[in-house]
């Protein structure tokens, strides 16, 4: 039934504009307090970012200060080392490892205070770091590259030819070809050993030691020994050779399947020296396991000295092949002693305080036997030491919740010695053999009269440290 006056209320109602206005600036402030919610989240977000961006800048800049001070730490080492170098008295009263031992300290910032810290200590600490400009945590460890076994070593080297006054000199000695002249060696071992090139010595070290990595890893992990007990360790050596060898001067009979397997996974050899040790795990042969448990063995750069206070039973098998079980333990026995029987440790202050426990107090090697591994090495390029001269710094630099981690391998090169003079080319007066300066059989020069065998070493002169490389983790 139709009502009129509900019709006349419903049309008058829809034809009020009264509270229009209330409702459209509800409406517009609710846009707006959406707009700017968002606006305000949006700024808070990019302030977020800016100030851990600042983090991160910060974090790095305090990892690159750490890196600073450790090259002046390592430049103060410099000067330290050939100090002691230079002055025997120094060196026998304060060995060089002791002085490596200060350089090797962790640096922390901010300084971290002991519980027992007096108020004096406290409050000179907190004066401290009120008046420095530093911002953030840095810190710094030093660790001595301990992988003497080189991979850039098997590069082949081109050989030299001795000059014709030499050889004119070398004849004129020894008119009768069929007559060599005499050399120092006696035996054809001792001359094949003589004239052995250093990569086939290096090659040879490796070798060596893989197989005794393999085996000892073998004997103490079963599913190790079921996967990788077929893999021949001369092999492997090869095909790093021909990794690192340009490719003209390697000449192998299992060449073609070298180039094989690396055709076969796609790579593409380097022929060039290995500017970083994880470059390993590019070789199709070797597996990451087998890397794993090889790199830290070998390095990349010249190491050139065996750390005898940081051998390892690895280490310690490479440096003497021959070492027995028993005699390990008796070595590790007298170098860090043995808390349970009481028994001190002798780290060694020198190279002969070294050999003077391998030869005397252990018994391992007879005195030739010590002489004639110690060649061996040096042939390698390797000497006996204390203290290191590549070592790789970790500085860590921190900012709130920013962490930057600089790692950097710092060498300190050896300055070479001048090449000496040679002498007059011919014999001697008295018709004894060949005067200083002429050839010897393997090409050589002969050492002149002063250069005897029980002549004092020049002494070794550090040059100023240099990163080698860097790399961020």
């Amino acid at each position: 039934m139709y009502n009129k006056s509900c019709h006349d209320f419903f049309k008058k109602t829809l034809k009020n504009e009264n509270g229009m206005a209330l409702m459209l600036v509800l409406g517009v402030i609710a846009v707006l307090t959406f707009l700017l919610a968002d606006f305000t989240f949006e700024t808070q977000l990019n302030k977020i970012k800016i100030f851990n961006q600042q983090d991160k800048i910060q974090a790095r800049l305090n990892a690159e200060s750490g890196l600073n001070f450790a090259m002046a730490e390592l430049r103060l080492y410099q000067e330290g080392r050939n100090k002691l170098e230079k002055e025997e008295n120094l060196k026998s009263a304060f060995p060089t490892s002791d002085l490596e031992g200060i350089l090797t300290q962790t640096f922390i910032y901010p300084i971290p205070l002991p519980k027992k810290a007096g108020i004096i200590q406290k409050t000179a600490l907190a004066d401290f770091e009120k008046n420095t400009l530093f911002r953030g945590e840095v810190s710094v460890t030093f660790t001595k590259v301990a992988g003497f076994l080189n991979p850039n070593g098997l590069r082949l080297k081109t050989k030299k030819t001795v000059p014709d006054a030499q050889k004119d000199a070398a004849l004129d000695n020894n008119p009768d070809d069929n007559n060599p002249p005499p050399t120092d060696q006696t035996g054809s071992d001792a001359q094949n050993k003589k004239s052995e090139p250093a990569d086939v010595i290096i090659e040879k070290k490796m070798v060596e030691t893989i197989t005794r990595l393999l085996k000892d890893k073998s004997d103490t992990d079963e599913e190790f020994h079921s996967k990788y007990s077929n893999v021949d360790p001369a092999y492997l050596v090869k095909e790093l050779k021909f990794y690192v060898n340009d490719s003209s001067k390697f000449q192998d009979g299992q060449r073609p399947e070298i180039e094989g397997k690396f055709s076969q996974k796609n790579i593409t050899p380097k022929h060039a020296p290995l500017e970083s040790i994880d470059e390993l795990y590019l070789l199709p042969s070797w597996d990451d396991a087998l890397v794993d448990i090889i790199k830290e063995r070998m390095s990349v750069h010249e190491v050139s000295v065996i750390a005898v206070n940081e051998l390892t039973i690895q280490d310690l098998k490479i440096v003497f092949p021959a070492i027995n079980d028993i005699q390990i333990e008796e070595f590790f026995k007298y170098r860090d002693g043995d808390t349970d029987k009481k028994i001190k440790g002798h780290k060694f202050k020198n190279a002969d305080d070294f050999k003077s426990a391998v030869v005397g107090t252990l018994n391992i090697l007879s005195d030739g036997e010590y002489a004639e591994r110690i060649n061996e090495l040096k042939s390698a390029g390797l000497v006996i030491d204390t203290a290191g001269k590549l070592y790789k710094v970790n500085s860590r630099g921190t900012m709130n919740n920013a962490v930057y981690n600089l790692i950097a391998y710092v060498d300190l090169p050896i300055k070479p010695q001048p090449p000496k003079k040679p002498g007059p080319v011919g014999s001697n007066p008295d018709g004894t053999g060949v005067l200083a300066g002429s050839a010897n059989t393997d090409g050589s020069i002969a050492a002149p009269s002063g250069d005897k065998k029980g002549d004092k070493a020049e002494p070794v002169e550090l040059l100023q440290p240099r990163v080698i490389e860097m790399r961020l983790e």
